[in-house]
């Protein structure tokens, strides 16, 4: 039950920290996809300079020995292309592409669904996912 509490928190504070981006990638995308990155970085609870520098596979090999939660994952996913959409439009294309890499290794290793399209998030996304926690 603790540690029910503390994912649905871990969670809630991912999802809390996805909208200030969006908030922010309406004015500033760098701002906006520094926001996501420090959102994953608490999702993680690990220092995301390093762990965002590992390639897809060892990125997504790390977090599935470290214990990462499968539903961590699915929100980790999102966030990734997340910061992805918002790397473009600041022109880090590179880093966008490795951001994309290792949210579908991710996918891949915890078997779950890569959003269609751009797989961005909008408000009625993270609506949707607050109510479904909210249950």
């Amino acid at each position: 039950m603790l540690q029910q509490d503390y994912l649905m928190r871990l969670i809630m504070q991912f999802v809390r920290g996805l909208r200030r981006s969006l908030e922010h990638g309406m004015v500033d995308p760098t701002e906006a996809a520094e926001s996501v990155e420090d959102a994953i970085s608490q999702a993680l609870d690990m220092d995301a300079g390093v762990v965002l520098g590992l390639n897809p596979e060892s990125f997504a090999s790390i977090l599935s020995v470290s214990g990462t939660d499968p539903r961590v994952a699915e929100y980790l996913v999102r966030g990734l292309l997340l910061e992805a959409h918002y790397l473009d439009q600041a022109g880090s294309g590179q880093v966008a592409e490795l951001r994309r890499g290792q949210a579908h290794a991710l996918a891949q290793a915890f078997g779950v669904d890569v959003p269609e399209g751009d797989g961005v998030l909008t408000e009625e996304d993270l609506d949707r996912m607050e109510q479904e926690l909210d249950v």
